[in-house]
């Protein structure tokens, strides 16, 4: 019997500076914060009606390197390549495309994979971030074998 999961409880990552990276996800992600945490040193972020959903906490090493850090895309190394954040909307999408871009953050790529678009940028300690949003029939599609198309996106206002 399997275990029966219900849904990605949460992400921890190790920052550089907290309080930069504090500020870029509650500010320009619309993270609220939960808890920070003096005994232990990080914060619990959440987003929607869920309890902690990220939690950051400086790093032993801040000048190490993120594992996902240099070609775009590649699978060099082992560990987390990105982790992504869901909008309920395609036009929910777009917003945070151009809000992104407002705030100075690099835009890495941007695509239609078919059954959902997405937008792929990096956070202050050179994570990959995506923002995704998924059709209404995604499941379908992947039972279909979705064949990711990876068109670019390009919005324009």
């Amino acid at each position: 019997m399997p275990i029966k999961l219900q849904r990605l409880g949460h992400l921890l990552i190790a920052v550089r500076d907290l309080e930069v990276s504090k500020k870029f996800y509650m500010d320009l992600l619309g993270f609220k914060l939960l808890e920070q945490d003096p005994e232990h040193g990080g914060v619990f972020l959440s987003i929607g009606e869920y309890g902690n959903t990220l939690d950051i906490f400086p790093s032993d090493d801040p000048s190490a390197s993120p594992p996902s850090s240099g070609v775009e895309g590649a699978m060099l190394g082992l560990g987390v390549k990105h982790f992504a954040f869901a909008v309920e909307t395609e036009e929910q999408l777009k917003e945070a495309y151009f809000e992104l871009q407002n705030a100075g953050v690099k835009i890495m790529r941007a695509l239609d994979h078919g059954s959902q678009r997405s937008v792929y940028f990096l956070d202050p300690d050179g994570n990959q971030v995506e923002i995704v949003w998924e059709r209404p029939n995604a499941r379908q599609l992947f039972s279909e074998g979705r064949h990711d198309s990876d068109e670019p996106l390009s919005y324009q206002r």
